[in-house]
C-alpha cells in the first residue's frame, strides 16, 4: 500500500492531491456495488475465507471473487494466509477502521503552496526530429511543407497547426524547468490532439506512439487510426476532404505512483522522482515511433487551430508538501 497517507491507522484521500486521483476513482467502484458494502461489513467483524463470505451472501463463489478483487484493487480489504495441516488457507481481511475523504481544497490552507504551472508548446517548435519521407506541416491557411524531409526545419514551422510523419519518426520539444525551484513537484502531465498517419486516411491503422520525458521512456500509447471520416471542429476548409481532419485527445501523467495514460496507469516503474526534472536548464518531451515497435504507423501532431481541439501540447505541473506514509 504504497503513497497512501496514514494517520492513526486511517486512510486519508484528499481531492486536491493527484496522487489520490486514481485512489478516489477506485474506491468509488469499489462501493458502486450494493453486495461489495456487504463484504466490508462481514469483514469488519472478522476475517473470513472465500467460501464463508460466498455462504453468507447466498452467492456464487465466482461473484464473490471478482467483488473481492475490486475491493482489493481499492485497498479497503487484504489478505492473510495461514497455515493448517497441509494447506494455507487465504483469509480475506478488513484493511482501515476509517477513511476520510479531505473535500476542501488543501491547497488554499497552504498560501505557500505554489499555483499549479501549465504552458503551452507551439507544435513546430520542435528543437529535434526524425521525419519519414512522406512528411508535412500545414498551417491554418496553407500547405508549407510536404515531403521534404530538409524543409521540416525551416523556420516556417513556427506556424505549425499540423504536423505529420509516415512510419518510424520523432519529434523532440524543450521547455525551461524553473518551475520546479517553486516547490515540491507531484505531478507533471502533458496534453495533445494526435493519430496515426496513413495514405490518405484509415480509421483503422493503428501505431504505437511513444513518449519520453528527458529521454525516459514513459509509454507508449497504441492510436487506432489516421482519422478522416470527418473535418474536426477548427480544420480550416481548405483542408483536402481525403487527409487526415482530427485527432484524439491523449494525456500522460507521472506521478508518484507511475505513468497514466488517459488514467489509467500503464506503468509503475516509472515515476516522478525518476524524470531528474531539476538537472540542467530544461525539460525535453519526445514523441514518436518506435523502428521495431509493432504498428509503425507515424503520427500527426495537431495545433490549436486544427483538429478537434483549441490547444497546442499542454504541459502541467502540481506541487505538493503533504508528507506520505509507506504504510507500512
Amino acid at each position: 500500500m504504497d503513497n497512501i497517507k496514514i494517520e492513526n491507522n486511517k486512510c486519508i484521500l484528499d481531492i486536491s492531491d493527484p496522487d489520490d486521483y486514481n485512489r478516489l476513482a477506485l474506491l468509488g467502484r469499489a462501493i458502486y456495488a450494493p453486495a461489495r458494502i456487504e463484504i466490508i461489513n462481514l469483514l469488519y467483524e472478522k476475517p473470513l475465507l472465500l467460501s464463508d463470505i460466498a455462504a453468507k451472501l447466498d452467492m456464487p463463489i465466482s461473484s464473490v471473487a471478482f467483488h473481492l478483487k475490486v475491493l482489493q484493487e481499492a485497498h479497503l480489504i487484504g489478505v492473510d494466509y495461514t497455515s493448517k495441516s497441509n494447506s494455507t488457507l487465504k483469509y480475506y481481511t478488513y484493511t482501515f477502521p476509517e477513511i476520510t475523504i479531505l473535500m476542501k481544497d488543501t491547497r488554499k490552507q497552504n498560501s505557500d503552496l505554489p499555483e499549479p504551472y501549465s504552458t503551452e508548446i507551439n507544435i513546430g517548435d520542435f528543437i529535434d526530429a526524425e521525419f519519414n519521407k512522406r512528411c508535412g506541416i500545414a498551417s491554418e491557411t496553407e500547405m508549407l511543407v510536404e515531403c521534404e524531409q530538409k524543409k521540416m526545419f525551416s523556420p516556417v514551422r513556427k506556424n505549425a497547426q499540423l504536423i505529420w510523419t509516415n512510419g518510424a519518426g520523432f519529434v523532440t520539444y524543450a521547455l525551461p524547468n524553473d518551475f520546479v525551484d517553486k516547490g515540491k513537484v507531484a505531478e507533471i502531465n502533458f496534453s495533445l490532439e494526435l493519430c496515426s498517419e496513413a495514405t490518405g486516411y484509415n480509421q483503422s491503422y493503428p501505431s504505437d506512439i511513444t513518449f519520453w520525458i528527458n529521454d525516459k521512456e514513459l509509454c507508449t500509447y497504441t492510436c487506432p487510426g489516421d482519422f478522416g471520416d470527418r473535418y474536426g471542429k477548427y480544420t480550416p476548409s481548405w483542408w483536402y476532404a481525403e487527409s487526415t481532419k482530427y485527432g484524439l485527445m491523449t494525456t500522460v501523467s507521472v506521478r508518484t505512483g507511475g505513468v497514466f495514460l488517459n488514467e489509467k496507469c500503464v506503468n509503475k516503474k516509472v515515476n516522478i522522482d525518476a524524470l531528474s526534472l531539476s538537472s540542467g536548464n530544461r525539460i525535453t518531451l519526445k514523441i514518436g515511433v518506435k523502428n521495431t515497435a509493432a504498428n509503425i504507423g507515424g503520427f500527426n501532431i495537431f495545433g490549436n487551430r486544427f483538429g478537434d481541439y483549441a490547444q497546442h501540447i499542454v504541459f502541467n505541473a502540481v506541487y505538493s508538501r503533504i508528507k506520505r506514509s509507506s504504510g507500512k
